[in-house]
């Protein structure tokens, strides 16, 4: 991260979540060459909660699977090992943060949908895109699951405080992150790219999670930050019901910089939205 003040003021006041053992251990497993889909699914199954978690995403629209999943040995054969481990992330991160959910004027679910669907998107236009964008779809789709995890983050920590700043922003019409700005002296991208390094994710995913409000510099310069501002757009005009505005988001420069084309747009959107209504259901 770029602000060496909002980096002292996070570790004074937040705590930094470790990568979830589970995903370190699914990590793990999937670099020894001796251990097969088989084996890490039955890793899955010892945790129950977990273990249901992973099957209903795994499940859910998105992935598009003919068939339902009934086992996390079958939904790890399906799925190939790189998708099961964002599919693990996701659910171990939502099992971390469970006691949050029903916390009083922030609603964690709404976050949970969101984070899904800039994911799809993410994983959606870089399927798409024909320039060099240096992170692979999978890739791609973290940047689009953490890149709000900072305000979870931030409710564990700071409780009411926080949560009076998140209502304010809202009630007030104000961008969140300049709300947490003013008011906490960092904001959500701040701590979700401290995050991300912290897991030892590629840095190209910490940019993104970091500019994916901005600057408008940071955006035209980087394809990762470009692609993942991108979706988040996208994903909250399809949220707002604006599909139109939602197909007008990706404009001729950003086309052009991260090599897609004009004709796939309408398709993109479309997926989109079938994940939203699969998050919905």
């Amino acid at each position: 991260m770029t602000n060496p003040r909002a980096k002292e003021l996070i570790r004074d006041n937040l705590t930094i979540p470790t990568l979830p053992e589970i995903v370190q251990r699914v990590t793990m497993l999937m670099e020894d060459p001796g251990i097969g889909t088989a084996e890490i699914g039955q890793v899955l199954g010892e945790d129950a909660p977990l273990a249901a978690k992973v099957l209903r995403i795994a499940n859910s629209s998105f992935y598009g699977l003919r068939e339902r999943c009934l086992s996390t040995e079958q939904a790890a054969g399906v799925l190939g090992l790189r998708v099961l481990k964002n599919v693990v992330t996701q659910a171990a991160i939502i099992q971390k943060y469970e006691h949050l959910a029903d916390y009083p004027g922030f609603d964690i679910e709404s976050i949970w949908r969101h984070s899904s669907m800039v994911a799809a998107a993410c994983s959606s236009i870089a399927r798409r895109c024909k320039g060099n964008i240096d992170l692979t779809p999978e890739e791609f789709h973290v940047c689009g699951l953490l890149h709000d995890i900072g305000k979870v983050v931030m409710l564990d920590s700071l409780g009411e405080q926080y949560a009076a700043v998140f209502q304010a922003a809202k009630l007030n019409n104000e961008p969140l992150h300049h709300a947490e700005l003013r008011e906490l002296g960092f904001n959500h991208t701040d701590v979700g790219s401290l995050i991300a390094l912290h897991w030892s994710l590629p840095k190209a995913v910490a940019n993104a999670i970091q500019f994916h409000h901005g600057p408008r510099e940071a955006v035209a310069e980087d394809p990762v930050v470009a692609l993942v501002a991108n979706a988040n757009l996208v994903s909250h005009r399809i949220a707002d019901g604006h599909i139109e505005a939602a197909e007008q988001t990706l404009d001729e420069g950003t086309m052009e910089f991260l090599g897609i084309d004009p004709a796939d747009v309408p398709a993109l959107v479309a997926d989109i939205l079938q994940t939203q209504r699969g998050a919905a259901a």
